[in-house]
Formats: C-alpha cells, structure tokens, sequence
C-alpha cells in the first residue's frame, strides 16, 4: 500500500514538473522575433578562403528559409547552405533560435559590402544590420585547432606553358593541386570561361596521376586536375581569372572514442573531414600583334605547317567524280584553319569540303592534322590542272611569314562535254501529226453494272465502321493513358518534334552574329534527341556517354561518328572567337540536321 503511494507522488511530481516546463515555454511564442546576421569565422578572409554569412532568428520557430540575399558574386562564390536550430532555458524563459548558413569563397581583394536583407519571421519581415568583409592576403590563417589547414598544407597554382605569345599562337594551361593532407575528394566551384581565348579543354579522361614534387624545399603529393589549351584572338595583356577548388580534408578529431587505447591516446579511426576552399593564382598573358606583310590568304597559325594535296585517280570521264584531299599537318591551332580556296576554271563543279581534324598537347602548345576532301566534277573534256594549294603561316620560331604550298595536280578528262538540257541534238525534230498516242484502238468490252449489295466491298466496310472506329478510340485512350503514366515513352514520342523546333530555332540563329547561340542550340537538338528517344538525362549529358549508350543499340558506327563529330564541333565553335562564316554554318546545319534524320529513323 505504502509503495502505491509513493508511486502515485512520484507520478504527480512529473505531472507538476513537466506542467512547469511548459508554463516557461510559454513566452517564447509570445517573444519578438529577432534576426542577426554576422559573419564567421570573422570579417576578414584571404583569397579562396571560405566565409559563412550566418542569419539567426530567435524569438519564433516561424521563418521563411527561401531568403532573398543580397548579390555576392562580385567578390564570392556561392558554394552550399545549412541550417541548425537550438533550444536554450535561462530563469525560467526557454528561447528557441534558426540559423541560416551560407558558405562562400572569397575571389576579388578588397573591402565589400553585404547590404541588408528582408527575412520573413513570425509573420512580419525583420531587416538585418549591413555588414562589411575584407578580403586581403594578410588574412591568410595559421593552422589552428577551429582550422587545421593552412595555407601552405593545401594550394591551387596555375601554370602556362608561355606568358608571352603572339597573336594566334597556342599555350597550355594546367591547373595543378598541392597537398600535404589527406584529401578525401574535391570539386570546382569555379570554373571562369578566359575572355579573348580561343578555349579547349585538354584535360586527361580518368582520375589524376598522382606523383610527388618538391616545391621550396618541402616535398608534396601533386596532380594536374584541369589542364586548357588557350589561343588568343585578341592582342595585350590578358588576365586568366583564377579557377576556386572546394576539398574535403580528412583529419583527426582530436577526442577520444571507445577505441582508445588503455594509455588514453585516441583511436586512428577518431577522424572527420573538414571542407576547405582554396584558389588559384591568377596569369596575366602578355599577346604581341603580329608583324605586319602577312600573306594572304593568312590562316592565321602561329607554328610551322606542311601541306599535301593528291587526286584519288589520274583520269576521269567528264561528268564523273573525282575527290581531291588535301592535308594540312603541325604545329598552332590546327582545328582553326579554314578550307583552302580552289583556283578552278568554270569546267569544274565544286561541293564542300568533308572535313575531318584530329590534335593532341605537343610540348608547350599544339600539334595535329586536318584533311579537307572536295568532290569535283569536271564538265569538259581535256587536259586540266589543280593549281597549287598554299597555307601562309608565321613561323614564331624564326620570326617571318612562310607559305606552305602543295603541287600543281594534272587530271585528264575524257568523254563529251555535257549539252544543255534544253539544246536538240540531230534527232530531236520533233514529228507533227504523229505524236498522238491512242487509248484504245481494239473493240470495247461491256460489262453488266449491279448486282446483290451484299456483295459489295463497300457494304461490309460500312458495316465494320463503328467496329473499327471503337478499336481506333481504344488505342488512341491507351496511347493518351501510357504518354501520362510512362515519362519513358512520352519523351520517346515528342523527341523528334522537339529536336525540329530546336533545329528550326537554329536557322533563325543563322541571321543573327550570335555565334554560340547557334552552336548551343544544335548542339540542344542532337543531345536532346538521344536522351528522350532513350530516356537519358540530358542535363550535364558528355559526349562519351552519349556515344557509349549507342554502342549498345546497334546503331552503326558511321552514324555514331558523325554524330560525335557534330557534338564536338558545336563544343569547339562556342568557344572559338566571333566572326565564324555564315555559309560554313549553313553547311553545318545542313549535316547536323541528316544525321538528326537518321537518328530519329534507328533510335527507337
């Protein structure tokens, strides 16, 4: 009896205990909401230092998340956002606070302003006090315990082949990681487009090869993760704005665990990762104009040049076709240079070029090939000549223009030369009087016209009408039902209509000097195309797996090429400078949209 009792207490003095937890909760719903926004870890960073711009709201647990802050990126970059909330009981009053948190890198030197901002809290939008961050290398932090990567455990250097070149003339820019810390993995956070740049990215495919270097006496593990072939279209100083890298560190916790030995030395396993911001240095590249006497037609290359032109036969009957190829190898910006002008007398028809290019990294800059093979088709008979085909060049290695030429070609052309199509020849009098060709000259056959209806084609297909009307409704209920339950089937259904719009959107783009438009939007079509007829993602889509997802649907590698070739040549003209020819896009546009004609034919 007497333990009832003391349990029937005990129960009444939770009762109590908990109705006094509740009463003190009571004012913080009724407390002013309160929004303070300071910065962490302090309102000086260095360069590629991180900072967190840190909203807390105290006073009601009601508050929008979607802030509209204020524009940063003239001096950061945006990398993630978190939240924590905590609950606090001091004399009796609980107090309940959020903090919003957004982490950035610090990229441009100076003192910046972070003007207020509206948050919507409790019902009412609370305005912050405007804050200040200086970023200055002087802020570079020591290791610490808060911090334990300094700044010269962990760097990002850029390196150029050449810091002064002229006009045209390639340089590789490799982007190089420093470490003596354990990296877990990392990411760009930015990645700048070089302004003034022709831009390729000659990165290798796979993970990085990893080595060790000394660099000041101290020895690091080292690897190139991002490496860009740069030519610049314009001339002077040309600053490279500086690539940020977000790494996740791996160290040790610094607290004991259950695995801790018996001395009390934590266990190898106590260990966390910590996200640390860095950047690279900035690279301003000196460009020197060319000398003036430039031969002309100038392709523009800075490098050294070899050129071969040969006919796939020796003799051809009028009318027939012959094939031309001309290759262009060595050094400069191979993909860059444009098909030669063939000097030909009017006897000879002339297509476009099939062009095929292929480069590689070649010491400080760029090497590679590229054929350009023209169907001609002569139209009298004769003995003809291919005039010599010249690529003028500036060789940087000895300082002067050079002509890179290839020999005269002769062809013979046999047969008749082709007649008009409206000349008569000697048996194309025409006979009067003759040209009446009759119908019928026999007798006519009758016949009976009636007979039963019953055996009429027609009656039967009369009768089957609202037969066949009720299956057509059937399927076209089906097909409207699997188009909005199979995401599937329904991108596979509109993928052609949307590539054709896209492609149609491209034409448009062809009156316009926006360059890259174009390119972008062709290159949206053929991606697109293959991502919904096979349901892939075409968002951050590359061209490998693209390719690499056809190879497994039998579709033949010629197409598989071309449509490789057209991606690649979108990427490369989006980058290339401004003023592409307007007939070699319309050439383009006429590829890119057979090859999108075929794909929608094979890919189902």
């Amino acid at each position: 009896m007497r333990k009832g009792v003391v349990g029937v207490r005990v129960a009444a003095l939770w009762a109590l205990s908990w109705l006094g937890a509740m009463s003190w909760a009571g004012p913080a719903s009724a407390q002013e909401p309160n929004v303070r926004a300071y910065l962490t870890p302090g309102s000086t960073v260095a360069p590629g230092g991180s900072f967190t711009l840190n909203v807390e709201v105290s006073g009601t647990q009601d508050v929008q998340r979607d802030i509209q802050l204020p524009d940063l990126a003239s001096f950061a970059q945006f990398l993630s956002s978190s939240s924590q909330s905590s609950v606090q009981m001091v004399n009796g009053q609980t107090s309940v606070s959020i903090t919003l948190q957004y982490r950035y890198q610090a990229l441009a030197e100076g003192t910046h302003d972070i003007p207020s901002f509206e948050v919507q809290a409790g019902g009412r939008n609370v305005s912050t006090e405007p804050l200040q961050i200086t970023v200055s290398p002087d802020a570079a932090p020591a290791r610490s315990e808060s911090s334990p990567v300094g700044p010269d455990d962990l760097f990002i250097t850029a390196e150029p082949s050449k810091r002064s070149v002229f006009l045209g003339e390639p340089l590789i820019l490799e982007y190089r990681i420093w470490t003596q810390v354990d990296v877990a993995s990392f990411g760009m956070t930015r990645i700048p487009e070089p302004e003034g740049f022709w831009v390729e990215d000659v990165t290798e495919p796979g993970q990085p090869r990893v080595e060790q270097r000394t660099r000041g006496g101290v020895t690091y593990t080292t690897a190139v993760i991002r490496r860009i072939a740069l030519v610049p279209s314009g001339t002077g100083a040309r600053a490279i704005e500086p690539i940020g890298v977000e790494a996740q560190v791996r160290v040790r916790s610094g607290t004991l665990d259950p695995f801790e030995d018996f001395f009390g030395r934590a266990s190898p396993f106590a260990s966390r990762t910590v996200p640390t911001t860095v950047l690279a240095n900035p690279v301003t590249i000196d460009v020197q104009p060319l000398p003036p006497g430039a031969p002309q037609p100038f392709t523009g290359i800075v490098g050294t040049l070899e050129v071969s032109a040969d006919l796939d036969r020796d003799s051809v009957a009028s009318n027939d076709a012959v094939t031309l190829t001309v290759r262009v190898d060595g050094t400069g910006n191979i993909p860059t240079i444009p098909a030669p002008e063939l000097e030909l007398d009017g006897d000879f028809e002339v297509f476009p070029p099939e062009v095929s290019e292929s480069f590689r990294i070649s010491g400080d800059g760029l090497s590679g090939s590229k054929t350009f093979e023209f169907v001609l088709i002569p139209r009298a008979p004769g003995s003809r000549s291919i005039p010599s085909i010249r690529f003028p060049y500036y060789d940087d290695a000895v300082g002067e223009y050079r002509v890179a030429a290839t020999e005269a070609l002769g062809l013979t052309v046999t047969g008749m030369a082709l007649e008009s199509p409206g000349s008569l020849g000697r048996g194309g009098v025409a006979q009067l009087r003759e040209d009446i060709r009759f119908i019928r000259l026999g007798p006519l056959e009758l016949r009976r016209v009636g007979g039963s209806l019953s055996r009429s084609a027609g009656f039967w297909l009369f009768l089957l009408l609202p037969l066949l009307a009720m299956v057509g409704a059937t399927a076209v209920r089906r097909h409207r039902d699997r188009l909005e339950g199979d995401r599937a089937y329904a991108r596979g259904r509109r993928a052609g209509r949307v590539a054709r719009k896209r492609l149609a959107q491209a034409r448009e783009l062809l009156k316009s000097e926006d360059v890259r438009a174009f390119y972008a939007e062709v290159s949206r079509a053929l991606r697109g195309l293959v991502a919904d007829r096979m349901n892939l993602a075409e968002a951050g889509l590359q061209t490998a797996e693209l390719d690499q997802a056809l190879a497994g649907t039998g579709i033949v590698d010629d197409l598989r090429r071309e449509l490789v070739e057209c991606l690649e040549e979108c990427d490369r003209q989006r980058f290339a400078p401004p003023g592409a020819d307007t007939v070699a896009r319309e050439r383009f546009l006429q590829r890119a949209g057979d090859v999108m004609s075929r794909l929608d034919r094979e890919v189902r």
